[in-house]
């Protein structure tokens, strides 16, 4: 009954799924994704039990900052590397791969150097920051260039074909060790119950993460050293990794801009409370996060080499399994969520009602697809890029007429009403320019005379 059930919807039995490789990298991704969200659950844990909550507000706060600014800080060279290096790959161009690699690294190195800079200038002139707080996000700020270049390398190792090797550092490596440096600290002396040590201990996790991925990269793309560079145009390099710079901004900002609007707003401590229910209502698109990284690659492979049908069944299948397997944690959400966000303390029991209207709006963002993974694989990454600022957009205006009114439930309002714009925008502008179906449920066809060539 089972193979009948998996037969009618992904077009797959059992033993198809087990012989399929892209199944199998989806699965080991989804494993890593898994074990890096129970991580990062026990990190939120240990940090809100730790830290007073005006405290891991403003932790909260400075993570959220950072992370806008080491999107911005790689310059969309993951996404385009991984998207170049996937092609070049499967057409044995290993002059091409060792040339975006060096690429790509001396742009991460300027670009972070630039925002370091401007950031140091900007603290000179006076900022914007209280003075309490500008330690706290000065220590933060020098894990901006240590996150642009894991994920760049990484990205080069995914691109290549080393899925799992491209993740495990990020996913399981640098929560483990921050974990246990947290253990440590608290074993062997006396615990700052501050900001400051908790995002000190952060940046010296990152650090060690760094150093295995270049160990990875040793192994598995060493060859390369005795490759020539090739001659290429670096500035449509530069330009198209612009757009993907832009569109990761955008998606950070996107997924972090309730929790700096409900920090300028409500202060520390509902940001603190909302940061949680962010965190909650993020589990949900984890199989979503591992099916992307999986099958990106695939994705620009099978366009490139024309193989629609192809693409089109991988997408289907694979997403439908992804709505399929998160459908457990959103009703775990909906009718138990208070249960989940008591771990972290009583004061988190009241984020509930945004915990339930995040987790809504993630589990619609599930079911439209791999819509804006498909259109940037496609080389239509301005267009996605288009469709996440309409997003951000929709969501900073109605975040501040709702936040003043309902606080931490408004900033969730403004999320979800952002994302579906995203959503149904996306989904229909991949249709029709690629004739790809992205959506989990309705029609699953190739619509070759919309499809651009």
């Amino acid at each position: 009954m089972i193979s009948r059930i998996m037969t009618h919807l992904f077009g797959m039995n059992i033993d198809e799924v087990l012989d399929s490789q892209a199944a199998r990298e989806i699965l080991g991704s989804l494993s890593l994704r898994i074990g890096n969200r129970i991580l990062q659950i026990v990190v939120s844990i240990m940090v809100a039990r730790l830290l007073p909550l005006n405290e891991f507000g403003l932790f909260s706060i400075v993570i959220s900052a950072v992370m806008v600014f080491q999107a911005f800080s790689t310059f969309g060279t993951p996404q385009f590397v991984q998207r170049e290096i996937a092609i070049a790959t499967s057409q044995q161009l290993w002059d091409r791969i060792k040339s975006l690699m060096r690429w790509s690294s001396l742009i991460v190195t300027l670009v972070c150097i630039a925002i370091l800079l401007a950031l140091y200038v900007w603290e000179c002139l006076g900022g914007l920051m209280l003075p309490e707080n500008k330690n706290a996000f000065a220590v933060g700020f020098l894990i901006i260039p240590t996150m642009a270049f894991l994920q760049l390398w990484q990205a080069q190792l995914r691109g290549y074909g080393s899925i799992i090797a491209g993740q495990i550092s990020e996913t399981l490596v640098k929560p483990g060790l921050f974990i246990l440096f947290v253990f440590v600290a608290i074993s062997t002396t006396n615990f700052p119950r501050s900001a400051i040590f908790v995002l000190v201990l952060q940046l010296i996790a990152t650090i060690f993460s760094l150093g295995l991925v270049v160990y990875l990269k040793y192994l598995k793309m060493g060859f390369l050293k005795v490759c020539k560079v090739e001659r290429a145009s670096h500035l449509n390099w530069l330009w198209s990794s612009s757009r993907f710079a832009l569109l990761s901004g955008l998606a950070i900002l996107n997924n972090q801009i309730g929790i700096l609007m409900v920090g300028a707003i409500s202060g520390k401590a509902d940001a603190g409370v909302f940061t949680v229910a962010v965190k909650g209502a993020n589990l949900l698109v984890v199989a979503l996060t591992a099916a992307n990284i999986a099958l990106a690659p695939r994705m620009a492979k099978f366009y490139n080499e024309q193989c629609y049908d192809k693409l089109q069944k991988m997408i289907t299948r694979g997403y439908r399994a992804v709505a399929l397997v998160t459908l457990p944690v959103f009703l775990l959400f909906v009718f138990a969520g208070k249960i989940f966000l008591s771990i972290f303390g009583p004061a988190f029991v009241i984020a509930w009602p945004a915990l339930v209207i995040l987790s809504f709006g993630q589990y619609l963002f599930i079911l439209a697809g791999p819509m804006g993974t498909m259109l940037s694989m496609a080389g239509h990454e301005r267009i996605t890029a288009l469709g996440m600022a309409i997003s951000v957009l929709v969501t900073i205006g109605t975040g501040f007429l709702l936040i003043p009114l309902m606080g931490i439930n408004g900033a969730a309002f403004a999320t979800v009403l952002g994302m579906m714009f995203w959503n149904v925008l996306l989904a229909y502008l991949c249709y029709k320019r690629l004739g790809i179906w992205t959506p989990v449920l309705g029609i699953s066809r190739v619509k070759g005379s919309l499809r651009s060539q």
